[in-house]
């Protein structure tokens, strides 16, 4: 009897110390965290490819799907769920710029703009065709900006702005968020110019309390 209940209490022990090894929620983290999984992660990330593999032709597919499951949770502000699926996809297939635009996503809504500017700079070097990426990563800068009262992170955001219009002449987003930045560096006749634009293009861009306050400077 003594000889059982000591080995239960060495299994007990055994799968403790096991556990501990387990870096946990890791999966709520931009690629697992970076961190070394443990032999249980491992195993189960195998498992799950194994299942990717017999439910879709090939690995893009599966990577394509669980971006889009990513994104529905990301609307639906479920963003750890989001998170899951993003990093799913990147586990499949890493060089998918979507990853990397949900990953900086994430994070800035987390209220870490500084960590999210690095994953949309991913995204531009993977399609630095997509203007929406400059939208995300300006918005990150003013995120930045309003934390650390430091107008040079608002350059740094018009900066990628402007980029953004040269992609895309026709993204209202890019002149509405101009708008806005010009204003906070009180520059009211720039605001003023885009914050035009913005309204042909993409009236419900801009926020009618911004647009009230421009109107009467």
């Amino acid at each position: 009897m003594k000889i059982k209940y000591f080995t239960l209490i060495l299994f007990l022990i055994f799968k403790l110390l096991y556990s501990q090894n387990c870096p946990e929620k890791i999966n709520i983290l931009p690629m697992y965290g970076g961190v070394k999984k443990c032999k249980e992660q491992i195993e189960s990330d195998k498992e799950f490819l194994a299942e990717m593999d017999q439910l879709f032709p090939n690995r893009q597919k599966a990577m394509e799907d669980r971006v889009k499951s990513g994104w529905k949770y990301f609307y639906e502000n479920d963003l750890d769920t989001a998170m899951k699926r993003f990093n799913q996809a990147w586990l499949l297939s890493p060089q998918s710029y979507e990853i990397y635009w949900g990953f900086g996503n994430i994070t800035a809504m987390k209220g870490n703009p500084k960590k999210a500017v690095k994953y949309f700079d991913t995204a531009k070097k993977l399609n630095p065709s997509n203007s929406d990426f400059y939208v995300s990563s300006a918005l990150a800068y003013s995120q930045i900006f309003l934390t650390e009262k430091n107008s040079n992170f608002l350059k740094i955001a018009i900066r990628d702005l402007e980029t953004g219009l040269k992609l895309n002449p026709k993204n209202g987003k890019l002149y509405s968020m101009l708008s806005t930045s010009y204003f906070y560096l009180n520059n009211i006749k720039e605001a003023k110019k885009y914050l035009k634009e913005a309204e042909k293009l993409e009236p419900s861009s801009i926020n009618p309390e911004f647009k009230k306050i421009l109107e009467n400077k």
